[in-house]
Formats: C-alpha cells, structure tokens, sequence
C-alpha cells in the first residue's frame, strides 16, 4: 500500500526518530482510536485490549527509529498491533466467546458487533481485517500463516453466510 503519511505526520516521524518524545506522545495520540478499534475488535475484552494497545505503542517506540517514513506509519502501527493480539490471543489458550446476549438490540449496529465479538479468534480476525480494515487475503496470511489466501477466501465466505443467518438476511 502506498504511503498515506501526510506532511505532518511525517515530521513527527522524523522527530520521533531523533528521539523526541512529545513527537511521538502526539503520534500516539492521533492513532489511539484506530490502533485500539482494531485491538478490541481482536481481542474483545475491554481492559485486556487496552493493554495490548499499550504494548503497541511501547514497540513501536522501541522500533520507531527503523521505520521507513516512506511507508504507511498507521499500517505498521495496526500490524503491529494485529501481530500483539494474536500473540495474546495465543498466549491466552481460550476461546474468548462472550455469551451472546438475548437482549434484544435496538441498533443493527451494535447487534453486528455483538455478532462480530462472538466469532472465533480466527474467524474474528480474518473478518476484521478483511472487511472491516480492508486488508487482502495475502496480507491476511501474514498473520495467520497456517491458512492459504484461498483458505481465507472460503473461511470469510462462510463466516459472512453465519453473520447473516444471525441478522436474519
């Protein structure tokens, strides 16, 4: 993808990678919101997801001065942040499947998320980042090695068929 850093980004990078801190707290801040939606979206719990997208962070810093300002800073950030949760994820040895609530919802947005929650790490992650982040299914298979594009083709077919039937489409 190609480089979506706008000037001012990019000299925070530059700042950042001379090690200034304030310039990377401000690079911190204007992607808290994206590195934590896709953090929690991975791992749904609250206070867990928090702290994966404080390690983010904390590696990033730790890498900031090797990272290539010509490439995207927000997709390193995510994949880095999308690397974290699978490892937490795999460190975890659970299925994190919050029980699906009976409670009937009054936005269809928030019953997709519900919905969304509820899928299996693998399937969960497979359908952020793909229809939610907009990554390919090559990218895809960069954090999910053990599947092949087109076993995350099909995985995706079938987890859109089940979110469907659940919404009732």
């Amino acid at each position: 993808m190609e480089n979506e850093n706008t000037n001012y980004v990019t000299y925070l990078i530059e700042l950042a990678q001379a090690g200034r801190k304030n310039a990377f707290f401000d690079l911190c801040e204007i992607n808290l919101k994206n590195v934590f939606t896709i953090t929690f979206r991975l791992y749904p719990e609250y206070e867990k997801a928090k702290q994966i997208t404080l390690k983010t962070f904390l590696i990033a810093w730790d890498g900031i001065k090797s990272f290539n300002p010509k490439k995207s800073y927000i997709l390193w950030l995510k994949s880095l942040a999308i690397k974290a949760a699978i490892r937490e994820l795999s460190k975890s040895g659970q299925s994190l499947n919050p029980i699906l609530s009976k409670t009937l919802y009054a936005h269809e947005h928030e019953r997709l998320e519900n919905l969304i929650m509820n899928l299996s790490n693998e399937d969960r992650i497979i359908f952020v980042l793909h229809d939610l982040e907009g990554y390919g299914y090559d990218e895809i298979k960069d954090f999910l090695e053990d599947l092949s594009p087109d076993e995350i083709k099909s995985k995706l077919l079938d987890i859109r068929e089940q979110l469907m039937k659940n919404l009732n489409l």
